[in-house]
C-alpha cells in the first residue's frame, strides 16, 4: 500500500473521531409524558322513598282495601347519583290488571272479563308534581287520567337539567274513582314505575 493512500486513510480516520467527539459535546435535553389517562363519568339514576338512601330498584307503595272515594298519595324523590349531568328524564307506568281470586256475587253480575280485571281504569291521577329544590311544577296533561290511560307513555318530568347529586321529588296523588263499581271489587293493579334517564 502506497504512502499516501495510508496518510489519506489516517486524516479520515482522525477525522471521523474528531466530528465524533464533537457532536457528543453538543447541549442535548429530553421531556417525557407518561401515563396519561381518559376515562368516563359514571351515568346513575336512583330511586328513594324518603330521600335517604337510593337504590336501583325498590317497591315505592302497597295499597289494600280501597273503597270508591279513597285517595292515596304516592311521594318518591329520584337522584342524579353520577357524575355526568342529566337532561332528559321520564317515567312510564307499566300496569297489569288483575282478577284476584274468583269474582264475588256482586262483582259476577257486572264483570265480563273474569282473568282481567278493571281497577286501572278507575284509578284517578289527582294530582302529579314535581320538586327540584324550591321549585315546584306540576305535570296537569296527566291529572284526570286514569292509569289505563297513561300505561306505557313516556311521561317527561324534567325541565331543567339534573345536576350531579340533585334530586327531584315526585307526589302522585290516586283516587280509586267515586263511581268505581262493583267490576272492579277485589281486583288487583301490578304497577311498574320505569325511570329512563338520559345524558
Amino acid at each position: 500500500m502506497n504512502r499516501g493512500l495510508l496518510a489519506v486513510l489516517m486524516v479520515g480516520v482522525l477525522l471521523g473521531m474528531g466530528s465524533m467527539h464533537i457532536s457528543t459535546a453538543l447541549f442535548s435535553d429530553r421531556s417525557v409524558s407518561q401515563n396519561n389517562e381518559i376515562s368516563t363519568g359514571e351515568f346513575d339514576v336512583r330511586i328513594s322513598k324518603d330521600g335517604s338512601k337510593f337504590y336501583d330498584d325498590l317497591k315505592l307503595f302497597d295499597f289494600n282495601n280501597l273503597k270508591p272515594g279513597d285517595s292515596r298519595d304516592v311521594v318518591f324523590y329520584i337522584k342524579n347519583g353520577g357524575d355526568v349531568d342529566i337532561s332528559t328524564l321520564r317515567l312510564d307506568f307499566d300496569v297489569q290488571d288483575l282478577e284476584k281470586g274468583s269474582l264475588t256475587d256482586a262483582e259476577s253480575l257486572v264483570d265480563n272479563t273474569t282473568d282481567v280485571g278493571e281497577l286501572s281504569q278507575n284509578l284517578l291521577i289527582r294530582d302529579f308534581e314535581i320538586t327540584k329544590g324550591n321549585q315546584t311544577y306540576s305535570l296537569t296533561d296527566y291529572i284526570g287520567k286514569n292509569l289505563k290511560d297513561v300505561s306505557s307513555s313516556a311521561i317527561s318530568i324534567l325541565n331543567e337539567k339534573l345536576m350531579p347529586r340533585e334530586t327531584l321529588k315526585v307526589k302522585l296523588s290516586l283516587q280509586l274513582s267515586p263511581s268505581a263499581g262493583n267490576e272492579c271489587q277485589t281486583d288487583t293493579a301490578k304497577i311498574s314505575i320505569n325511570i329512563y334517564a338520559e345524558q
